[in-house]
């Protein structure tokens, strides 16, 4: 027999890259338009500012590093928009710049780049805005306010239903509310329906693993059953999956195949993780938005992930072995 040598890798998919991120970028897009619709062109300049910085870090860490950029490369560009719909729609253009600075640079170039970094660049930069700047990420206009695009912004700011929770109350938003996004909340957050829409779209064309998302959100959903901190049943779960990030972040940021493990089981126990040290850090850390946090505690815990999990299916595929071989052995006697 003869055997032709080739270059990895030797699995492929029909999705590429591009294309994985092109399906990504056309449903941020449209949560860019509703944040226009919302909080009109400033939101679009805010989503600008974040793209423009990190398409153009990245280019920049790509020459240090002695190499050439890549134009079909459209990484940055996810990274840019997940970082600015997360954010205030009056969130400074300092910060949401300063936020795309440190994903690109401090978290995606020092591990290697485009396919190498260990933890999510868009989570890694708004968590970086939260820390340094909390009291501008976390207040927020009310839809439909009048918000200048430059100058000072004297808008009204208030807290988001994920805040009401924090603190031990009850958000007094209805599902109309709640379903459509309007309330005081992230800009690209808000709209339950949308978001909702974009993962089943996303699961259709295979572009994310519902191994992921559905397990993270089945396990927020079993914490909050069993801890509830407003309403009881359905109605506290309710609230819990719609307020704050915590879809946005199953939909957007948990998906990422770069920093996800690579069997559907181990996508499983992943999201399963990252759903209880989310609720976790809802419940006992300092700040409302707990999923870009958890999702870079569950980034740090997918080589173990990984490892267990195939050595567990090793074990598993040597005892079938040896099952198939303890029956076959009696037929060769009998044939001897």
């Amino acid at each position: 027999m003869k055997l032709n040598r080739r270059a990895a890798p030797h699995i492929r998919f029909p999705e590429s890259n591009r294309t994985l991120m092109s399906d990504m970028i056309i449903l941020l897009l449209v949560l860019c338009v509703l944040a226009f619709l919302y909080y009109g062109g400033r939101a679009l300049i805010v989503c600008a500012v974040s793209v423009v910085t990190a398409v153009v870090c990245d280019a920049l860490c790509t020459l240090i590093r002695g190499r050439r950029p890549n134009p079909r490369d459209l990484s940055p560009v996810v990274t840019g928009l997940i970082i600015a719909l997360t954010m205030p729609a009056t969130i400074p253009y300092y910060v949401v710049a300063s936020a795309a600075v440190f994903a690109i640079a401090i978290v995606k170039h020092p591990f290697g780049g485009t396919g190498q970094n260990l933890f999510n660049p868009g989570a890694a930069g708004f968590s970086f805005a939260a820390i340094c700047w909390p009291g501008l990420v976390f207040m927020y206009p009310m839809p439909f306010d009048r918000i200048p695009a430059f100058g000072e912004v004297t808008a009204q700011l208030y807290q988001n239903p994920a805040f009401v929770l924090k603190v031990g109350g009850v958000p007094t938003n209805n599902l109309t509310e709640l379903l459509f996004g309007n309330y005081p909340g992230p800009m690209g957050a808000t709209n339950i329906l949308v978001i909702l829409a974009c993962l089943v779209y996303l699961i259709f064309r295979r572009t994310v693993r519902w191994q992921l998302p559905l397990p993270f959100l089945a396990a927020c959903a079993a914490v909050t059953l069993l801890f509830p901190r407003a309403g009881t049943g359905l109605q506290a779960v309710f609230y819990e999956l719609m307020s704050g990030t915590l879809l946005f972040g199953a939909v957007f940021v948990l998906t990422d195949p770069v920093t996800s493990p690579k069997r559907d089981s181990s996508m499983a126990v992943y999201g399963v993780f990252a759903g209880v040290v989310a609720m976790l850090f809802r419940y006992f850390g300092g700040y409302e938005e707990s999923m870009p946090f958890a999702v870079l505690i569950a980034n740090a815990f997918v080589p173990l992930i990984d490892r267990y999990n195939e050595s567990l299916h090793r074990a598993i595929r040597r005892k079938h072995l040896e099952a198939r071989k303890a029956k076959t052995r009696p037929q060769a006697r009998t044939l001897v």
